[in-house]
């Protein structure tokens, strides 16, 4: 007995192992498991098999007696399984919990593999929002920096334009001021994000090199306003009646010596006013010697003027004046033969002739 039940187990170990590859390579091909999930569960058929037919091969006679009541009002009966039969309806109860244990793995497995491709998706969708918000953010970008050079460009035409007014020589354009390049590239695909991402590159430079050269001209036009500002330009007084001119003259007290004339006399009316000829620190007001009531400025780039004559000083010593603005009135005071301002310019030091400066009135 012992022998066939050992050649009937050879028998069902052999259609067991085909049944598990069987198994095995349908669920693969089904849910796309690996083959090493699979040879677990198949050891562990091998191993319930194993002990189940372990139980039978030591009893040659065992059997399994029960009672029952029938329905049609007998006595109580009793029924038998033998071997055989009770080791088919084992086999079958097995085999039916095999088959629920491996649908239940197979669902788990599908779960977990549907909860993968979710949350991939989810980065996926997160990755293109990121994307999208980025693609905005530089389009913004890009159309703040195309208006911020249209802007900076007209405020350079307006600056070389108020260059070309003062005279002063005109640079010439940045050569950064070029325009694009693009066209269909083959072989090569560029997203909308590279290509925003160029533009910004590109504008920002353009931007940066156009402020550059507003700087540079707004320094340019800002040291000429300055220079021009603080250069002796402005005719002292009301009047263009020269009664003596710069350099040697008779003398106006005895009328035969020459004397020398470090600046122009220019006749006014007693009280008209005297103008800054140019922007400057008061470096002295008060009397001083023959030139009477007498004003001194300061400007830069190494000019002084003095104002002398005068019947009223309107200034002090340290303060800062505007060009063109009343420093004094017209006066006789000091060595003078009549009302008159005595108007003088020094340049490096030395005297020079105030026409070599300024434009008569």
């Amino acid at each position: 007995m012992t022998r066939i039940f050992s050649e009937y187990l050879n028998k069902d170990r052999d259609s067991l192992g085909r049944v598990c590859g069987a198994c095995k390579s349908s669920f693969s091909g089904m849910c796309g498991a690996s083959r090493a999930f699979f040879d677990r569960i198949c050891a562990a058929c091998r191993a319930f098999y194993s002990r189940m037919w372990a139980i039978f091969l030591g009893n040659s006679s065992f059997s399994f007696e029960f009672e029952f009541d029938p329905e049609d009002g007998g006595g109580p009966r009793k029924k038998s399984l033998g071997n055989h039969r009770l080791r088919n309806v084992l086999f079958a109860a097995a085999t039916c919990l095999l088959v629920i244990f491996g649908s239940l793995m197979l669902a788990f497995h599908t779960v977990r593999s549907t909860s993968a491709q979710y949350e991939e998706l989810m980065l996926y969708r997160s990755t293109m929002q990121g994307y999208a918000a980025k693609q905005k953010e530089l389009l913004g970008i890009v159309e703040k920096n195309q208006n911020d050079l249209a802007k900076l460009e007209k405020m350079e035409k307006q600056m070389r334009r108020q260059l070309e007014k003062l005279g002063i020589p005109v640079p010439l354009m940045s050569p950064i001021h070029t325009g694009g390049q693009g066209g269909p590239l083959e072989g090569e695909k560029v997203s909308q994000l590279d290509i925003l991402i160029a533009q910004g590159k590109n504008l920002q430079q353009a931007v940066t090199a156009e402020k550059n050269t507003i700087e540079a001209l707004r320094k340019s036009i800002n040291d000429e306003e300055y220079r021009r500002e603080v250069t002796p330009s402005v005719w002292p007084t009301d009047s263009d009646e020269i009664t003596s001119s710069f350099g040697g003259r008779i003398s106006p007290f005895n009328g035969y010596r020459i004397d020398w004339h470090p600046g122009i006399d220019i006749a006014n009316t007693y009280g008209a006013p005297i103008y800054a000829s140019a922007s400057g620190h008061v470096a002295m007001a008060g009397w001083y010697g023959g030139y009477g009531r007498y004003v001194e400025i300061e400007h830069d780039f190494g000019y002084v003027t003095a104002y002398g004559h005068m019947s009223v000083i309107a200034v002090s010593a340290g303060q800062y004046v505007e060009k063109g603005s009343v420093i004094g009135y017209v006066g006789n005071s000091g060595y003078s033969t009549g009302p008159h301002l005595h108007f003088e310019v020094i340049r490096n030091g030395k005297q020079v002739n105030p026409f070599s400066v300024i434009k008569r009135y």
